[in-house]
């Protein structure tokens, strides 16, 4: 089997977003290394109505200052996770919109 290439998150996520000339997402976070300091970039796509999924090029685990892996660039594996949205609300107030989170109320069932 041969070596795969060293890639980095960023140029996955903007390959992909490119080859989508940009009608897609690019996103961000914090990565779990290094205190979050570092970002870690990823690809997210509608696939329907209410569904999306996400794409991210992950370092190997347990080999960083390895040759697979010297943070910048590494030999990593794609992770592709598809999402449904359950469901959409709109709030008038951050509180609102924060009770709605931590102390959501129980669905009724109207077929009693």
């Amino acid at each position: 089997m041969s070596k795969r290439a060293l890639l980095n998150c960023w140029v996955v996520a903007m390959w992909l977003w490119l080859h989508t000339f940009g009608r897609q997402y690019v996103w961000l976070r914090r990565s779990h290394a290094f205190a979050g300091l570092i970002p870690h970039f990823g690809y997210s796509e509608r696939t329907g109505l209410r569904r999306f999924r996400s794409i991210e090029y992950r370092p190997p685990k347990g080999r960083r200052w390895s040759p697979d892996d010297f943070v910048i660039a590494f030999a990593g594996h794609y992770v592709v996770v598809h999402y449904e949205v359950v469901s959409v609300r709109r709030w008038a107030t951050k509180e609102q919109a924060l009770a709605d989170i931590y102390f959501p109320k129980p669905a009724v069932d109207n077929n009693d």
